[in-house]
């Protein structure tokens, strides 16, 4: 199935037919019949080139800025950030998250109340989970700026090429098995050393 996208131009406030290429001020096309998806788009600058965040994730773009992956993003939590290819930002927030985590139940331990710890329990996994459903996508986007604008400044004369090339590699498949590896690696010498100071 193909995937198309409707131009919209800023300017002239149409949208270009992705099927025969006319411009449109409806949500139908005049010339070929087309009927637009309004929620399907590529948003342009003045200049008429995409940019690049938009470039590089093509037909997941509106459901990564809509936030419309929200149940990716509540199973996963910060690791969703190593699944889309910021590997070692996301293992950081997630060894961070477990931390503050740890912090909040030490508190409970310590500070307890009575009939209460587990419903606050409860609710700090609820808000924990509601928190990165929220900033996930949006921590993702400014790494994924940073990155291609990085490539962008270093290959002024062809950027576009390599960005092309760096979305037809990712895979979220490979990033998730390289996520696992490297988490179990980590929790494994962790267990490791836990073992030798308790000899």
């Amino acid at each position: 199935m193909d995937i198309l996208f409707l131009i919209y131009n800023k300017d002239g406030d149409t949208m270009k037919c992705p099927k025969c290429g006319k411009e449109n001020k409806k949500n139908y096309c005049m010339y070929c019949g087309y009927m637009f998806d309004k929620d399907t788009y590529i948003d342009k600058n003045k200049t008429g080139e995409a940019n690049l965040i938009e470039t590089y994730l093509g037909y997941n773009y509106d459901r990564i800025v809509r936030n419309k992956n929200w149940f990716s993003r509540l199973i996963l939590g910060p690791l969703y950030i190593s699944i889309k290819g910021f590997i070692i930002p996301g293992l950081l927030l997630f060894f961070l998250d477990l931390f503050l985590f740890y912090c909040c139940f030490l508190f409970n331990d310590y500070f307890p109340l009575p009939g209460f710890s587990g419903i606050l329990n409860l609710l700090l996994i609820i808000f924990n989970r509601v928190l990165w459903m929220s900033i996930d996508n949006i921590i993702y986007l400014k790494l994924l700026d940073r990155k291609l604008n990085k490539i962008k400044d270093n290959n002024p004369n062809n950027y576009r090429e390599l960005i092309d090339l760096e979305q037809r590699k990712h895979s979220d498949i490979v990033c998730l098995l390289y996520t696992i590896c490297i988490l179990a690696s980590i929790l494994l010498i962790i267990f490791l050393i836990h073992i030798n100071i308790h000899k």
